[in-house]
């Protein structure tokens, strides 16, 4: 019989072993405890943390929310009408911004691209959720040996966070709430609206924010266009856009390129073949350009400052918004060519003023020569080319171009700055060099560098080492022949708008925007000369005057308290006794309009021309027969286009509408109801009419006041407008020492005024008159502009009736 085992002894010491079991449980007892509490504590300063930068931060924003600066877009029409088709689309000449930015779906981004970007900047985005702690420490650890934050270890998400939603300050707090708002980021869009937000907002270097103004830049491309290539030249740019751009550090460039290549191929975006292909690639990069200047810089500035009054800077340069404009893009460069070459040979018919500058030494010539080679090249091709071993090259775009040779950088009829190099007076030529292409100027396109006494041999104007304007005049195979020319002092203004809408088709306001910023098709007041005259006439025939009224042409003296005796004279010092009214005005005769000015008397004149639109400050005398008061382009272009409008004022239209970046539309201007055509005049002879103010002049005279206008050009001082080809009338304007020339005429469907004066106000020179100095200019613009318009007459309204007469009496001549 099994004996039972005695009880414990409760006195009795544990073993050792027993003592380690109760060791072991202690100490994990107290770690699970200490794990627990310490779990807790994290939790809390975590949420502490949490709680305390969470605090004040903004909103997570939306691709639905996201209203980014943009560009402010003025758009033009694009060119000439086409029967089936009407106007070309758009053209965009001219943008206002803070930003440059255009932004663009997701969708339009090419994938390319998308993983280019990846590659360079994050590579595990569409892994993480916001934060890549790997980065994180690795940047962390370099900013703890440098003792500040010398990176920042983001991912895509944390770059949209710093730049939509925080500053860019580095600092540990502020990495803090970066961090706590790409995980929100992360949890409410999914990865394509946040690359969608990252791809417009990133800057790129250049004033280029997003892909698309990127693009456009570098490129001059549409993002949905760019290449391989240029995607990995783009995606090198955000960490350090001015250290990483091609036109500032193009060795830096292509190694950042080549980097994001090179990480394309291994994150296996691209094939080895892909990437050596692209590395190897030339690329077209262009400089900066403002377009701003490029077609019309004083009408986009005009428009600007009304933008910025009416809307406010703010929203003018931040808002994208989208200006239309009824001025045709072709024609601003028909404008300013025509102004522009009609003020250098004012300029020429003044002298000779010298050269630009003058070289001495051969080396200082050498280097200019260089510098101006690659300007050619450069003007003319638009591009350098970024090659694969990292240099900029202007000379290689020659060739990328298709340009054989020095002389293809040329063309006919441009103007370029030169340096003499050789004058042969035995051959009365002229070497020049025009960066690396030589070219001579005979003497016969010298000679009006001197008109008294006229130049014998080229040395006598001209010497080597002179630097020079020149324009190529023939391309031959083995040389170039060139005239000298000039900037000119000289400046002018071109007005252009639709006679039925008022539209304004061009607008000029002096030589070179860039120069000079002075708008003087609106902001110069200056005297109209004789280019008033048909506000006078037009005021005699609402008085009872006709066309066949007769006007004394002879001599008169009046008293004037300030110089004394006044005896007013014609243009060509002499008196043409009984004249008619249509004469005095074909002819522009000074002493019959005084005459009819001091039968109307000053003050109904002043009164009837304020009627007109005009808001002069108009001389309570005599001379404002002679067109004393100053008035401004653009307002007497406005007043000539009563009377092809039959007597009804316009306000000109300079844009067409104006809508935000949703496309709501904030303004529009549509012209009013205007039919061209005979309509009839009022019973009364009141004008303006009470229910319709516009109506400012019988249609009736306005009619008359065309017709005679006709004959001016037809017979008179403005006979050289006959070359237009078109039924026109129209006004030569010349002031008191031909300090001021004027040419306003119309068609049917056009109303264009020039004028030209120096802004000191001193005299033109000797015989400039209206029809010598401002008339060409009208010429060359208009014979442009009225191809896209019909070949129609004036309309006759009824109550105008066509009768013969005698010239010399004005009587009815016999049938």
């Amino acid at each position: 019989m099994k004996s039972e085992k005695a009880p414990e002894n409760k006195n009795e010491k544990p073993n050792k072993e027993t003592k380690k079991e109760i060791k072991m449980g202690w100490f994990f007892r107290t770690l699970f405890v200490l794990l627990l509490l310490g779990s807790v504590c994290v939790t809390a300063v975590g949420g502490v943390i949490y709680w305390h930068f969470s605090r004040g931060l903004p909103d997570i924003i939306t691709p639905a929310d996201y209203r980014p600066m943009g560009v402010t877009q003025i758009i033009a029409q694009g060119g000439k009408q086409d029967a089936t088709q009407g106007l070309l689309p758009g053209i965009v000449i001219g943008e206002l911004f803070k930003e440059r930015r255009y932004l663009t779906p997701y969708e339009k981004i090419p994938d390319r691209l998308v993983r280019a970007f990846i590659s360079a900047e994050d590579e595990l985005f569409f892994e993480h959720q916001g934060i890549n702690l790997v980065s994180m420490l690795r940047a962390g650890i370099a900013n703890f040996r440098a003792g500040h934050v010398v990176q920042g270890g983001s991912t895509i998400t944390q770059q949209v966070v710093k730049s939509l939603l925080l500053t860019s300050e580095r600092t540990f707090d502020r990495k803090i709430k970066e961090i706590i708002l790409a995980a929100k980021i992360e949890a409410n869009l999914n990865k394509k609206e946040i690359l969608y937000l990252y791809l417009n907002q990133i800057y790129l270097g250049h004033g280029a924010y997003g892909v698309q103004a990127a693009s456009k830049v570098y490129f001059h491309k549409d993002v949905s266009q760019i290449g391989l290539a240029e995607a990995a030249l783009l995606a090198g740019l955000p960490q350090a856009p001015s250290k990483y751009s091609p036109n500032i550090n193009p060795k830096r460039a292509k190694e950042r390129q080549l980097y994001v290549l090179r990480r394309m191929y291994e994150n296996k975006y691209i094939s080895q073949a892909e990437m050596s292909d692209a590395a190897a690639l030339p690329l077209r990069i262009f400089q900066d350009e403002d377009i701003n200047l490029k077609y019309a810089p004083y009408l986009v500035e005009n428009i600007r400052k009304y933008l910025v009054e009416k809307f406010g800077e703010k929203a003018v340069y931040e808002a994208a918004l989208q200006i239309l404009i009824p001025t045709q893009a072709e024609l601003c460069f028909v404008a300013r060519k025509s102004l522009q070459e009609g003020l250098r040979a004012i300029d020429k018919r003044n002298g000779y003023r010298g050269p630009i500058e003058k070289k001495k030494a051969i080396s200082e010539t050498e280097s200019y020569l260089k510098e101006e080679r690659i300007k050619l090249i450069e003007r003319k091709v638009g591009y350098r080319l970024f090659m694969p071993d990292g240099r900029i090259d202007s000379i290689e775009s020659m060739k990328n171009a298709g340009l054989k040779n020095e002389t293809d950088l040329l063309d006919i009829d441009q103007i370029y700055e030169s340096v003499v190099t050789s004058v042969d007076d035995t051959r009365k030529r002229v070497g020049v060099m025009i960066g690396a292409v030589k070219a001579e100027i005979p003497l016969e396109r010298m000679k009006w560098v001197r008109a008294r006494p006229e130049i014998k041999i080229p040395s006598q104007v001209i010497s080597k080492g002179d630097v020079v304007w020149v324009r190529v005049v023939k391309k031959m195979e083995n040389s170039i022949e060139a005239g000298l020319e000039q900037e000119p002092l000289v400046q002018g203004a071109l007005l252009s708008m639709e006679v039925q809408t008022g539209n304004i088709v061009a607008m000029e306001g002096g030589y070179d925007f860039e120069k000079s910023e002075f708008n003087r098709a609106v902001q110069a007041i200056r005297q109209p000369g004789s280019a008033f005259k048909p506000v006078i006439y037009s005021a005699a025939l609402e008085k009872g005057f006709t066309p066949v009224s007769i006007l004394v042409d002879s001599p008169i003296v009046y008293d004037n308290e300030e110089t004394g005796k006044w005896k007013p004279n014609n243009f060509e010092e002499k008196f043409y006794g009984d004249t008619t009214f249509r004469q005095a005005l074909i002819k522009s005769r000074n002493v019959p309009t005084i005459k009819i000015v001091q039968s109307l008397q000053v003050p109904f004149l002043i009164e009837y021309a304020k009627r007109l639109g005009l808001s002069s400050q108009f001389p309570a005398d005599l001379s404002i027969a002679l067109g004393s008061a100053g008035v401004s382009l653009f307002d007497l272009t406005k007043l000539y286009a009563i009377f092809p409008r039959y007597g009804k004022k316009i306000n000109p239209i300079y844009i067409t509408s104006v809508k935000d970046r949703d496309g709501r539309v904030l303004e529009e201007n549509k012209p009013p109801n205007f039919v061209m055509g005979v309509p009839s005049p009022t019973p009364s002879s009141v004008y303006p009419v009470l229910n319709d103010p516009g109506q400012v002049m019988d249609p009736r005279i306005a009619y008359v006041m065309t017709h005679l206008m006709n004959e001016v050009i037809a017979y008179g001082t403005g006979r050289d407008a006959k070359n237009l080809g078109r039924i026109a009338a129209g006004k030569t304007g010349t002031t008191s020492d031909s300090i001021d020339a004027w040419f306003m005429g119309f068609t049917p469907h056009l109303v264009t005024g020039a004028w030209v004066g120096f802004d000191s106000q001193k005299s033109l020179g000797f015989n400039e008159t209206g029809a010598k100095a401002a008339l060409p200019i009208w010429l060359s613009f208009m014979k442009e502009a009225v191809k896209n318009y019909p070949d129609t007459e004036f309309a006759i309204p009824p109550g105008v009736v066509f009768a013969r007469i005698n010239a010399t009496s004005g009587k009815l001549a016999a049938q």
